[in-house]
């Protein structure tokens, strides 16, 4: 019988427990997969500590990707910002690489952040502190001493490859298909009409959601997850916010309390706040185009659990901006 092709695999929790153990000096060690989207993210936990250990899908990102965005997290770890920095290996390095059958994955340990998720655990005090997190991140990220080498987020594409992607994997929706498509096209034009210096460019998070932020029991906010980290427009990381608490009870308290976060470390030139809706539709369609791309790997269900509540969010802002 001929070997079939594999897009991914999970690697042996016991071997992986045994490999950690190995690389890291540390004993007792035990894995339990928490989830397995865009990476598999695993709790370790032995005699010393508890530990997170991402592995990246084959293909996912470059080697020299992932070295960047741990450089990215580590100085702004060293800089007084609070996130979750990696572990190094007793050999010194950051990644830990695995041949699966799909190809090489990379893995990385990092420490434990203790905390809530934001959108479980919400209040105004908390919502200020991740706006100021964000813009810490913003203002440290220019004063970086070396270039990092994470990928350009281009808005465009990202817009073109939601909607083809939407198209190739919905074959019962052609009303959503052709409102989806249409909002694409015209946001495109917006983003050429945007001139060259009129918003803040250069490093961001990427991926600022309520899931990547954990709130601990004193209040303490830690940001997660620079899988998405590169170079944008900085309004994309605080409209990528605004659009979560779209529609929600505290939607207007919420809002204040993140931008006057925001604006206590870095103010918002009035044409960021001008293009804040123009991002929120943007990061609206990535969201809904981000499942379908990985519909293989997540399946259907996980897609459509949220492509309507996205395709309403997208229809509520482009009322406002179309």
């Amino acid at each position: 019988m001929n070997r079939f092709p594999i897009s991914k695999s999970f690697l042996q929790r016991d071997a992986l427990a045994h490999c950690i153990e190995e690389e890291y000096g540390l004993v007792d060690v035990r894995c339990q997969l928490i989830t397995a989207t865009l990476r598999d993210v695993y709790l370790i936990t032995c005699s010393q500590s508890k530990y997170i250990f991402y592995i990246y899908q084959h293909a996912h990102r470059s080697i020299d990707e992932v070295s960047a965005e741990w450089q990215f997290v580590d100085y702004l770890y060293a800089s007084g910002v609070p996130v979750a920095p990696a572990v190094r290996r007793k050999s010194g390095e950051y990644l830990l690489r695995f041949l699966a059958p799909e190809g090489v994955r990379v893995g990385v340990l990092t420490q434990f952040a203790e905390g809530v998720i934001l959108r479980r655990r919400p209040s105004i005090a908390a919502v200020r502190t991740f706006g100021q997190i964000i813009a810490r991140i913003h203002a440290l990220s220019d004063l970086m001493p070396v270039t990092l080498n994470r990928p350009v987020l281009n808005f465009e594409k990202m817009l073109q490859d939601s909607a083809a992607t939407f198209e190739k994997e919905v074959f019962d929706r052609p009303s959503d298909l052709a409102y989806l498509r249409e909002s694409a096209e015209v946001l495109q034009i917006r983003l050429a009409e945007l001139r060259d210096g009129e918003l803040s460019y250069g490093m961001i998070h990427g991926d600022v959601i309520r899931a990547n932020a954990l709130v601990a029991d004193n209040g303490q906010v830690t940001v997660l997850d620079f899988d998405f980290c590169g170079f944008g427009w900085r309004v994309y990381d605080v409209a990528s916010y605004l659009l979560t608490i779209r529609n929600t009870p505290q939607e207007r308290e919420f809002e204040k309390a993140f931008l006057d976060g925001y604006e206590e470390i870095r103010p918002l030139a009035r044409e960021e706040k001008m293009a804040l809706p123009l991002f929120e539709a943007i990061r609206a369609i990535f969201s809904i185009g981000t499942p379908a791309m990985n519909i293989e790997h997540w399946g259907s269900q996980y897609f459509y659990a949220f492509v309507d509540n996205d395709l309403a969010a997208l229809k509520r802002i482009t009322s406002r901006i179309l």
